[in-house]
C-alpha cells in the first residue's frame, strides 16, 4: 500500500488528514535533505496512516471524554481544597472577632477603672490641698 501511496504523494505534493468534523490538515511532502520555508514537525508516512485511522471513528470522542473527566476531577479537587482553605480562614476570622470583642470589653473596663482612679486622685489631691491650706492658715 505504501508503494501506491508514495507515488501519489509525490505527484500531489502533500498528504491530507481529515478529521471527523470535516476539518482537513494538509502535510506537505518534503524530500530527504530538502530545506523547507517554515518550521514544524515532520510526520512519517506510516505515522500519517496511524493518525488518520485514530482520528476516524469514536477515538476522538473517547479522548475528549477522557480529557473532560480528568478536567472535572481536577476541578472538583481544586474546589474541595479551596473550600477547606476558606473554612480555615472563616474559623480564623471568627476567632479574631471573638478576641476583638473580648479586647473591646477589657478596654472599656480599663477606661472605667482609669476614670475612677483619676477621680479618686483628684478628690484626694483637693482634700490634701484643703487640709494643708486649713492647717497652714490656722
Amino acid at each position: 500500500m505504501i508503494n501506491f501511496i508514495l507515488p501519489v504523494l509525490l505527484q500531489i505534493g502533500f498528504a491530507t488528514i481529515t478529521l471527523d468534523d470535516g476539518h482537513k490538515i494538509e502535510s506537505p511532502f518534503i524530500k530527504k535533505g530538502e530545506v523547507y520555508s517554515s518550521s514544524g514537525f515532520l510526520i512519517k508516512i506510516g505515522d500519517m496512516a496511524d493518525i488518520q485511522s485514530a482520528l476516524n471513528g469514536n477515538s476522538c470522542l473517547i479522548r475528549v471524554s477522557e480529557i473532560k473527566s480528568r478536567f472535572e476531577l481536577e476541578t472538583e479537587s481544586r474546589v474541595h481544597r479551596c473550600s477547606e482553605r476558606i473554612n480555615i480562614f472563616r474559623k480564623s476570622l471568627d476567632e479574631s472577632k471573638v478576641l476583638n470583642e473580648n479586647l473591646q470589653l477589657q478596654l472599656k473596663r480599663e477606661r472605667s477603672e482609669y476614670k475612677k482612679l483619676l477621680m479618686g486622685s483628684v478628690v484626694v489631691t483637693i482634700a490634701l490641698t484643703a487640709t494643708s491650706v486649713y492647717l497652714g492658715t490656722r
